[in-house]
């Protein structure tokens, strides 16, 4: 089957684009994905004059660069603030069932959030070429291998971890034969081949990375084996030798671990290297492009949307990447023309932008075109007009919003919600506080003038009422009973063995089978179960979030307590997700991978990718279940440890006015200033937070 090309119209080139038009689109996990044209998204930021420079002096693009830096401080921003609220807390003395929790979740979520770009393209798009571009310009020469014919010839990931070595890390392709998952693979650090070299040595990067090129020469039956799709060598990019061997990749995976200001700040690539290693690697489609952010899609404007592409766009980019795809038309260089005008290249590059947009039913302004290798030479020669013409600084423009806007929103999204829940607790704990403080003044005030009688009469009876208040945390103790069977009602309805049994059957089967038959169906009643388990999870909590209104309203009658009602906690996010991967699991068992599925390491590792997928997302449902379970009792918990401290201080304060002359006016006296100093405490505390709030 020939890799033929569909049409594309008027293949030349130009330097400029299309504004967009207003309206934003939707990612399917509910993300605004801005309608970002080149020239909108070139003119959102104004370059500033002269080179922005990285914190270690390396220049960087003037938008990723402006966008990250503000990211970066906004974050540290938020951190500062967060710290500040949490050390006040803490000096305050304030109760951490009822913040501690939840401000450690948003602590965590800042600290851990990173953003996810996947570079994905046929072989020959020069895909190593534009991430040359736009992250390693700066070395003042070509990094990745780029060029003609196969460069790149497995998956590879970036990321700037200090805490790792830096240097590339190499998975041989051998481990294909074995079905643990890339996951798997991460941990065993003795099965990798370690090439280090020093962080500011271009040379010794670029001469590890070469490394990415490096072939096998093996058999066909060998090739079939590690997972390479022969039936079309054309297709595949199978070379043969002229011993009658196929080359294929030495490399199965690749880590490349580099001391980056922009990767350094929270960013990681994936560079994923053509349809064969996609259609080998199952996690790869099923799980590390899912979880991407934005896709960066690479066509070759000297082929137009080839066969392969489309495939490669269909299958494994899929519809949810497909919302969160920037297309880029590259090496738009080689049809420039001299001959012809500004104007017909423009009118020529304007047709070829729309014919891509229609065929891959993308809207034109996410289509971008640009010549990744004019950039790079345009850096390193530091030539601004050169940079402008190849079209790189609009995509870039593109990919910063994703960088900061979109993760402001995500972030922002929850932040404000979950800050001003706390504020609510605690107030309430505040108010608590302030009126015990107030009733024991004024019991206080009215033993004025009464002898030690009365006073010994009052002991007696706070003694009587503490007495009652322990018989009555009966009640409480056997609503945390309650509570905890419901909560593990859940854990057992979420049990990672129980749901996914099928599954593990299923895996022990295809080890054994001649043919792997009856995936799809396996896969579609685990998802089936699993959702129908979703679903008697939230009856279940939405049972015991009743059992604790009711228990709750009759405790703050009998106790006058002030405990709020649970707030329902409803699982839509997890079934979203649970949804999408189950369309990405259907999606990509076609009849045309049918051969692939019979070989059983390639058919183990996809039935262990879903296993992983779904253990996450049960584990996540019980992680929400326990969290919302110990925000439903923090307060109950909290105002009775109150209570019985109340009561105790109460006791305290009368028994030193009946031993001690004096003692009365005294008592009355703090607590006024106690009572003071809290309501000047709670103002602050709404300060704090409005100002975490920010």
């Amino acid at each position: 089957m020939n890799d033929q090309a569909f049409p594309v119209n008027d293949p030349q080139a130009a330097a400029s684009q299309q504004p967009p038009p207003e309206g934003n689109e939707e990612a399917s996990d509910g993300r605004a994905l801005p309608h970002v044209g080149p020239k909108a998204a070139a003119s959102q930021q104004p370059p500033p004059e002269g080179n922005e420079e990285a914190s270690d002096g390396r220049a960087l693009p003037h938008d990723l660069q402006a966008e990250w830096t503000r990211f970066g401080a906004w974050r540290e921003q938020r951190l500062g603030r967060l710290a500040t609220l949490s050390k006040w807390l803490r000096q305050s003395d304030f109760d951490p069932a009822l913040w501690q929790d939840s401000l450690n979740g948003l602590e965590q979520r800042l600290r851990q959030d990173l953003v996810q770009l996947a570079f994905v393209a046929e072989f020959s798009r020069g895909k190593s070429e534009l991430i040359n571009a736009i992250f390693f310009s700066d070395h003042g020469q070509r990094i990745l291998p780029a060029g003609a014919g196969r460069t790149t010839m497995c998956p590879m990931e970036l990321a700037s971890d200090p805490r790792l070595p830096t240097g590339l890390r190499l998975l041989p392709i051998e481990t294909r034969l074995d079905a643990a998952t890339l996951a798997q693979w991460k941990t065993r650090h003795d099965a990798w081949n370690d090439l280090p070299f020093a962080a500011d040595d271009a040379q010794g990067m670029s001469t590890a990375l070469a490394h990415l090129s490096d072939t096998l020469a093996v058999s066909l039956e060998r090739a079939r084996e590690l997972g390479f799709h022969l039936e079309d060598a054309a297709r595949a990019a199978i070379v043969r030798t002229s011993e009658g061997l196929v080359e294929v990749p030495r490399w199965r995976h690749a880590l490349l671990n580099v001391d980056h200001p922009l990767l350094a700040q929270g960013l990681t690539i994936l560079d994923t290297p053509g349809l064969n290693a996609l259609g080998a690697e199952p996690e790869l489609t099923l799980s590390l492009i899912p979880a991407a952010h934005a896709v960066v899609f690479l066509l070759g404007a000297d082929t137009g949307v080839t066969r392969s592409d489309l495939e490669l766009w269909t299958q494994h980019v899929g519809e949810a990447g497909r919302l969160r795809s920037f297309v880029v038309l590259n090496k738009i260089d080689t049809l420039w023309d001299p001959l012809l005008g500004p104007a017909a290249v423009q009118a020529q590059i304007e047709r070829q932008r729309e014919s891509v947009a229609s065929i891959l039913q993308i809207p034109v302004e996410r289509v971008f075109t640009i010549s990744a290798h004019k950039a790079l030479l345009a850096r390193i020669q530091h030539d601004p007009e050169l940079l402008e013409r190849s079209g790189v600084p609009a995509l870039e423009a593109a990919l910063s919003q994703v960088a900061d806007r979109e993760r402001r929103e995500l972030i922002d999204s929850g932040w404000r919600a979950t800050l001003l829940d706390t504020l609510m607790l605690l107030e309430r704990q505040f108010q608590q506080q302030i009126r015990q403080a107030d009733e024991q003044r004024l019991e206080l005030a009215g033993l004025e003038g009464k002898n030690k009688h009365v006073v010994r009469n009052l002991v007696m009876r706070i003694g009587m009422e503490r007495k009652e208040f322990d018989a009555g945390l009966s009640k409480v103790q056997a609503l945390h009973v309650v509570n905890a069977r419901q909560l593990g009602k859940v854990a057992e309805l979420l049990d990672v063995q129980a749901a996914l049994g099928q599954l593990a059957e299923l895996r022990q089967r295809i080890r054994t089978a001649v043919l792997k038959t009856g995936v799809r169906g396996v896969l579609e009643a685990t998802f089936a179960d699993v959702r129908h388990r979703i679903g008697e999870v939230e009856a279940a909590l939405e049972e015991n979030r009743a059992m604790l209104t009711g228990a709750c309203g009759q405790l703050n009658t009998e106790f006058a307590f002030s405990v709020p009602s649970p707030k329902a906690l409803k699982l839509e996010g997890i079934r979203l997700e649970l949804d999408s991967t189950q369309q990405d699991y259907l999606r990509y068992l076609t009849p045309a991978r049918w051969l692939r599925l019979q070989n059983t390491a390639h058919a183990e590792r996809l039935v262990l990718s879903a296993l992983a997928r779904l253990r996450s997302l049960l584990e996540r449902g019980v992680r929400d279940a326990q969290h919302w379970n110990r925000a439903a009792l923090a307060q109950l918990d909290a105002q009775v440890r109150e209570r019985k401290r109340n009561l105790g201080r109460r006791m305290q304060s009368l028994e030193q006015v009946e031993n001690a002359e004096g003692e009365l006016g005294q008592r009355i006296a703090q607590l006024r200033k106690q009572a003071s100093e809290m309501r000047h405490q709670r103002a602050q505390l709404r300060q704090y937070f409005e100002g975490a709030m920010k």
